[in-house]
């Protein structure tokens, strides 16, 4: 007999995965491109759907791929690798989104916000040319003004008005690095930015159940500098997560213990940080993207943050500006987002077909939020309300 699928811990406990490795659901982000602004992409070309390579430290000039720091292949992978270089061990959360590469950051992992704020006008100026339906911003810098008169928060938010999902990553201050005790209000910019989808990282310790999660010592908490908003907007994983990697890249060649090999090939690496739990959410984004065409048009952004939180499965003993909604549920947040019936009349009822509130992940039925929070206005539900305005 043929040996089924193995299964992968992350896609299992995302719920986009059963345990014998069969996927629970036929999106995957095909039709959909997710643009990364980051140090670039050096890995296996063809373990990934890439599209096109700008490079923002040179003017934004069409270049061939390439990665001299490394942090951007392994954010990349996370969506979109296919697993072709590990046998099929190693894929993406959307192995059939594409991927445009926006080179900002050097081979040390420092750039210029002036690049990034580039590199986002770039991808809304040409967001139907490149079919540009996330932009994913794992990187950023500490809160310096109100969001308001942030230039990059600024450049984040048209970004939104324009249609496009903009996932940011929260930032890694959300510890002491001896004691590992929580601090609060380290979220960095654009994480401010009240349009964008905010995401900490989660523990899952490898693991598919939920039932031993917890948010990261070093996620950055809530609430924003300045503004107060409340972030994150949720959790995904983001710890020990393995994916691709330009060997030879200044990441690779420093921790050499971070390298991991499958299949023969060590293009492969284990790292931690928001930075990798955004992806994650990127790689869900597109899925939901896709799905919602289906029913006739993409969703908006307003609508697929709203999707993410209210199918997210809190986690027990963290609080809202730790893990906001909760965890990310992709199973759910997919099968809400087929759901909705976009050609609903207005006031009519808008769902296609019933959707039970619930996820099987892991053999364990688990209740979603059903709660939305919302960075300067309000938490709806059943938990502690925070609002920015207070």
């Amino acid at each position: 007999t043929t040996a089924g699928p193995s299964s992968s811990p992350l896609l299992e406990t995302l719920g986009l995965q059963s345990p014998d490795g069969t996927p629970t659901t036929s999106v995957n982000g095909s039709a959909v491109n997710v643009a990364f602004i980051d140090s670039g992409f050096g890995g296996n070309a063809n373990d990934l759907k890439l599209m096109e390579v700008f490079d923002f430290r040179n003017g934004g000039v069409a270049r061939d791929a390439y990665d001299t720091y490394g942090h951007g292949t392994h954010v990349a992978g996370l969506v979109g690798s296919q697993g072709n270089k590990s046998g099929g061990q190693v894929k993406g959360v959307a192995t059939g989104a594409g991927v445009i590469v926006m080179r900002v950051l050097d081979d040390q992992g420092n750039g210029y916000t002036s690049d990034v704020i580039d590199a986002v006008n770039y991808a809304v100026a040409n967001k139907n040319a490149l079919g540009i339906g996330v932009i994913n911003l794992s990187l950023g810098h500490p809160i310096y003004e109100p969001a308001g008169t942030d230039p990059l928060v600024q450049a984040v938010e048209n970004a939104v008005a324009n249609g496009i999902v903009v996932v940011v990553a929260a930032g890694n201050f959300g510890g002491d690095p001896a004691s590992h005790a929580p601090r609060y209000a380290g979220i960095t910019s654009p994480g401010n930015a009240p349009s964008a989808i905010t995401v900490g990282a989660a523990e899952t310790l490898q693991t598919a159940t939920r039932g031993d999660d917890a948010v990261a010592w070093f996620s950055s908490r809530g609430p924003s500098w300045y503004d107060g908003y409340q972030k994150p907007d949720v959790v995904a994983p983001g710890s020990h997560l393995v994916s691709n990697i330009a060997s030879g890249s200044t990441i690779y060649s420093a921790y050499p213990g971070g390298i991991v090999t499958q299949q023969g090939s060590s293009a492969y690496f284990k790292m931690s940080g928001t930075s990798m739990a955004a992806p994650v959410v990127s790689g869900l984004v597109a899925s939901m993207l896709q799905a919602s065409t289906l029913n006739g048009r993409p969703l908006t952004p307003n609508a697929v943050k709203a999707i993410l939180e209210y199918t997210a499965i809190p986690m027990a003993g963290a609080d809202v500006l730790s893990q906001g909604a909760g965890m990310v549920n992709g199973l759910g947040a997919v099968t809400l987002a087929a759901a909705i019936d976009q050609k609903a009349a207005p006031g009519a009822w808008w769902l296609k077909t019933s959707v039970t509130p619930s996820t099987t992940i892991a053999g364990t039925s688990l209740a979603w939020s059903q709660r939305v929070v919302w960075g300067d206005r309000v938490v709806w539900g059943d938990s502690t309300v925070w609002s920015g305005n207070e």
